[in-house]
């Protein structure tokens, strides 16, 4: 059986002003990853896209523009109704969201 594929960290260097307000946003986004789940099973493209639009707006303000990156394209996607891709952009939110690191600066 060949050796499992190790799970490498994603470290985030954020500003240390931000720390107090960490756990708050990482627990957002994670809520995000419930509510992205739910609105896909629902056909709820609406609620994609808000919650792409809000990721794309807050992402960067907390030093983490992946998270930016990834709003938009769901957010993008969400308005053409493209299921694939939003499902695609759930998947890479809860794969970051499980590797993450934070590392204050």
């Amino acid at each position: 059986m060949p050796d499992p594929i190790p799970i490498v960290p994603i470290v985030v260097e954020v500003d240390s002003d931000l720390e107090e307000l960490m756990p708050l946003f990482l627990e957002q986004r994670r809520k995000d990853r419930a509510t992205i789940a739910r609105a896909l099973d629902a056909g709820d493209f609406e609620t994609l896209r808000m919650v792409g639009h809000g990721m794309a707006g807050s992402g960067a303000s907390y030093g983490f523009p992946m998270i930016t990156a990834m709003g938009e394209i769901l957010e993008r996607a969400a308005i053409a109704r493209d299921n694939a891709e939003t499902k695609r952009q759930s998947a890479i939110l809860a794969d970051y969201l499980d590797r993450v690191i934070v590392k204050f600066v």
